[in-house]
């Protein structure tokens, strides 16, 4: 362009006109075109990524409402999924000729629906060759038979979503596969909807419904922009799986389980998926990120107004007796009511009484209750929540808690703990990210030595969110966990990870509950109005607690009973909270 040219207005009106291909023409003409091209996110890009009906909107389904960073790239990202599915995978059938030039073979498209080729999907699938495109019009199709899907193949719905239903009930036994704008029912003879062993498969812009997918290393998945009502999804032993922007609904059971160590054989399609994981951007916080939540007026003066605050240990001697004035005497552990502070919240209770229910016999003998008084007053128009200790006090040692406290951002304890940042960098086993789990019974559960990892999900109105047992792995950053009718995060028998960054709140039992051996690192999270305690540790639980904002629940912020036995770096939670040990 010329300066004599027309302006730069009338430009990008002209523009407007033109489609997909002709606007990557133009970009390559020169730079002055190319950035002219570029300038066109907020309207032509946006028009053309709203527009296909194959797309949903970037941040579906937690932010519908809130414009992505780049409409061209979400667009990008939504064209080159109907061709990455293919991504390192052998190449197509080639002809020779004359023993010297190779013509790559092109891909047909096999049409099924009334008055089309075909009239059913296994008859396309009998006639298709590899690679090929099968477009399935508006209609139902029910299968009556087991589909096995022996060459890799692409279908796709045509029109809208929700206009093609397919029941059937499909074994993936090639490479690859890719399917997209369908909606997936099962049929009548399995409840299996999907299942692969050693291939990979691509879900875009589906529905499953009523039903059941599994996927066995070194079998792999990517899931983009799909909804799953009622639908319960397998991963055993698979070394890398991606959930993306996706909503289950309505879960009888689990909506995702993840079992099994991830299997040391690979398919083609791993090193594509890793690659694919490090190039987006990712959930960790950025620098002097305080990571607060927003909370009324109300609320937020009387959690940070100037209080004292009771850590009531339980059952033992304390090292930091002398620090303190004489110990109170108390009743047996079984009928005492401990005090906690001025606002009169109860720091222990009856085993009956205790969070995760669970009362085991020969705990309740009498014991002696110690309780110590700490004043503290918070300074500055910045909330003080907590502080943290380099390690347990020497006996005899006085504790002086500084004026202070204020807690460290993420980023600041992820630099300074190279083992938490290793596993917050971590993928192995299932990634799930920008996923919303509601109205159902359980989200994510983990087990026998699985791997997942959870970044910037929702998890709302369900039993519970998260469970990981059996030496099983969970990276937690990021999440909004929240009305869960029991805990919030439920690690026994030996689980353990990373659980970081998250907002967990509301819930009907524990935040977070470790027993029974387990040992995570929890880290800068908020743990907040809860209706029981903000964590309990039981059962020869472990953990490091560190750095987090516990306030506001109406039990102890942290609890411990029944030979549990964390390394807490918070020495108090917030001044409305309090610290039990039973």
């Amino acid at each position: 362009m010329e300066a004599g040219g027309l302006p730069l207005e009338l430009w990008r009106m002209i523009l407007a006109y033109l489609h997909l291909p002709d606007l990557g023409r133009c970009s390559l003409v020169c730079r002055a075109w190319y950035e002219l091209i570029l300038s066109l996110d907020s309207t032509r890009w946006r028009q053309l990524c709203l527009g296909c009906t194959k797309c949903r909107h970037p941040n579906w389904p937690n932010q519908p409402d809130v414009e992505p960073e780049s409409w061209r790239e979400a667009f990008k990202q939504h064209y080159l999924a109907s061709k990455t599915w293919t991504k390192n995978a052998l190449d197509l059938e080639s002809s020779v000729c004359f023993s010297l030039f190779r013509r790559r073979r092109e891909r047909r498209t096999l049409s099924v629906g009334p008055g089309h080729e075909f009239d059913s999907l296994g008859s396309a699938l009998a006639m298709a060759s590899l690679y090929d495109r099968i477009v399935l019009f508006p209609g139902v199709y029910e299968e009556q038979g087991e589909i096995v899907l022996k060459v890799p193949v692409e279908i796709v719905g045509h029109g809208k979503l929700g206009e093609v239903a397919l029941l059937a009930s499909i074994d993936q036994h090639c490479s690859t596969t890719r399917l997209c704008n369908l909606v997936f029912m099962p049929a009548w003879f399995s409840p299996f909807m999907y299942k692969t062993t050693a291939g990979h498969v691509q879900f875009d812009n589906c529905n499953f419904e009523n039903g059941h997918i599994q996927v066995r290393g070194p079998g792999t998945c990517q899931v983009k922009f799909c909804t799953f009502k009622n639908t319960h999804v397998f991963l055993h032993n698979v070394p890398l799986c991606v959930l993306e922007n996706c909503e289950f609904v309505g879960s009888e059971n689990n909506s995702v389980t993840v079992e099994g160590h991830p299997s040391a054989d690979k398919n083609w399609a791993y090193k594509y998926l890793l690659g694919l994981i490090k190039s987006t951007p990712t959930f960790l916080p950025t620098e002097d990120s305080d990571f607060l939540m927003s909370l009324d007026l109300e609320s937020r003066d009387q959690a940070w107004s100037p209080k004292t605050c009771d850590i009531v240990i339980e059952g033992s001697q304390s090292p930091t007796s002398a620090a303190s004035s004489s110990p109170k005497p108390a009743s047996k552990v079984g009928s005492q009511e401990a005090e906690v502070g001025s606002d009169g919240e109860r720091g222990a209770q009856t085993p009956d009484s205790s969070d995760g229910g669970l009362s085991p016999s020969g705990e309740d003998e009498d014991e002696d209750q110690l309780m110590y008084r700490l004043s503290y007053q918070v300074q500055g128009p910045r909330p003080v929540l907590g502080g943290s200790f380099l390690g347990p006090p020497l006996p005899g040692a006085s504790i002086q808690l500084p004026s202070c406290l204020v807690l460290n951002s993420l980023q600041q304890e992820l630099q300074k703990d190279k083992e938490a940042m290793a596993l917050a960098n971590s993928v192995q086993g299932c990634l799930i990210r920008k996923c919303l789990f509601r109205d159902g019974k359980g989200g994510v559960f983990v087990c026998s030595y699985g791997r997942a990892k959870m970044e910037g999900n929702i998890f709302r109105n369900l039993t519970y969110a998260v469970r990981c047992i059996h030496n099983s792995k969970i990276v937690m950053l990021r999440n909004d966990i929240y009305r869960c009718r029991a805990s919030g995060i439920f690690l026994r028998l030996e689980g353990g990870g990373l659980i970081a960054g998250n907002n967990i709140y509301h819930n009907a039992e524990a935040g977070v509950d470790i027993r029974k051996k387990s040992n995570p690192l929890i880290l800068c999270n908020q743990i907040h109005h809860g209706l029981r305690s903000g964590i309990v540790v039981l059962g020869n639980g472990k953990g490091i607690i560190r750095n987090n904002q516990i306030f506001s629940n109406k039990e102890a912020g942290i609890y411990i009973l029944y030979h549990g036995n964390p390394v807490s770096w918070d020495p108090v939670c917030h001044p409305s909270s309090s610290m039990s040990r039973l």
